[in-house]
């Protein structure tokens, strides 16, 4: 009977010897989950600045003016809503609530101390599951990334090998801390770390909304083309061409490379004007928020009424900005109720540099004969995503750096020769 009763006070002291999982504050793990909540928390205030501006000074927001849209695509995706909401904001409620439960623990003592803990130990697989759906959401659907996305996936994963770590490890009460002085200064330590991130982001709030903002347009696009020579009001619209100026200023920009399967760069269903069976292609690069492509679109106009027998016309997006976006998409859908030409016009009537509402675009379709809702509903699908990145990778990949551009027959005209009189005449010297 001795022995007996020996055997179970032994047991009894064994199974105390050990705390239950999340029991306990643990100093180390504690700190490390609060300060990687405090971290992502930065990310994603970060990531809503950006996201603000445009992406135009790239993801980070540190890069020279830029046309980078992976940012914008993965953010403006069907991933980047749950329940219509942003996920820039459940980022921001995520960690704010990790952080608040953080400051929580510092604070609680036992027994509540071990609820609350898993809590935060739920809150935080959840948070690593949807990290990594979203992950392959822009890896499978959308094959671009968001760098900031990425480094809010990778804290979130972090926060699940840290959590999963005490999980597995439970201490013993020989290292736990009671209610000594060292524990009381643990709320002081997080408050302190909680109000210095405070700071931080406020100054980078600070910061970016006193940066001008970057405008391609008038950065690398205009280093590219320059100003567009604009048409007097006198200029032809009839099949008589204007006389051209001397063959020397008439010329093909040599600084980027002839394209030798033009052709490849539009197909059957890209919306065209002028003669399918034409020798000559010409293709118009171009943003519907860029003020020189509105300047333009007027003289492409007269090109394509002069010229309209000899060669065949497309007029094909380069998206700049993220506000670029749904217009291009818009642009799409509209194209296949054969209004493409028609939407550009509104577009480019009402151009202003913010880009277009929803409102005002559905304004435009119902202008030109299309149902707003009929249109919204298609770009709100995803439709032509897809289609407008892949377009302005392969514009990319041939060299091309901003807009406007033209080409005819795989040769770039430099911005001088962009007039009615220099591109008539380049036409008919690519004809056979």
């Amino acid at each position: 009977m001795a022995d007996m009763a020996q055997h179970k006070h032994a047991k009894a002291a064994g199974d105390a010897s050990i705390t239950p999982r999340l029991g306990t504050y643990r100093p180390v793990i504690d700190r490390l989950l609060f300060g990687l909540a405090l971290l992502g928390l930065m990310v994603v205030v970060h990531l809503w600045i950006q996201a603000g501006r445009g992406f135009d000074r790239g993801c980070f927001g540190f890069s020279g003016p830029t046309t980078q849209v992976a940012c914008e695509a993965v953010i403006q995706s069907d991933a980047g809503k749950l329940f219509g909401v942003s996920n820039i904001i459940w980022g921001g409620l995520y960690y704010l609530m990790l952080v608040g439960l953080g400051l929580a623990v510092a604070f609680l003592r036992e027994p509540g101390l071990q609820r609350l803990k898993q809590g935060r130990a739920v809150l935080i697989g959840t948070g690593v599951l949807y990290s990594a759906y979203l992950v392959s959401v822009q890896s499978i659907q959308i094959g671009e990334y968001c760098k900031l996305c990425l480094m809010s996936a990778s804290i979130a994963a972090l926060l699940f090998l840290v959590q999963t770590f005490e999980w597995f490890n439970p201490v013993s009460p020989s290292i736990m801390i009671q209610k000594t002085k060292k524990w009381a200064r643990e709320p002081a330590l997080f408050v302190a770390l909680g109000l210095l991130t405070i700071l931080m982001a406020g100054a980078d709030v600070l910061y970016f909304n006193n940066l001008d903002n970057a405008t391609p347009a008038e950065a690398s696009v205009a280093q590219a083309v320059a100003e567009v020579t604009a048409p007097s009001p006198e200029a032809p619209t009839s099949e008589a061409p204007m006389p051209a100026p001397s063959g020397a200023e008439c010329q093909y920009d040599e600084e980027l490379n002839e394209v030798q399967d033009y052709n490849a760069l539009v197909d059957i269903s890209d919306p065209y004007l002028g003669n399918l069976d034409a020798p000559v292609t010409v293709i118009e690069y171009f943003d519907p928020n860029c003020p020189h492509c509105r300047i333009l679109h007027p003289v492409m106009k007269q090109v394509i009424a002069a010229y309209g027998e000899k060669a065949r016309f497309y007029v094909v997006p380069f998206v700049l900005w993220q506000h670029s976006l749904v217009q291009t998409e818009a642009l799409y859908a509209a194209a296949q109720d054969g209004k493409y030409f028609e939407m550009l016009d509104g577009q480019f009537a009402r151009q202003k540099q913010s880009g277009l509402s929803v409102d005002e675009l559905k304004d435009i379709a119902a202008q030109i004969g299309l149902d707003p809702e009929m249109m919204m509903g298609r770009i709100e699908r995803g439709l032509y995503r897809d289609a407008v990145l892949r377009r302005r990778e392969a514009a990319i990949e041939m060299g091309l750096g901003g807009v406007p551009a033209v080409m005819i027959n795989g040769r770039f005209v430099t911005t001088a020769s962009r007039t009615v009189a220099c591109m008539g005449q380049l036409i008919q010297e690519a004809m056979p």
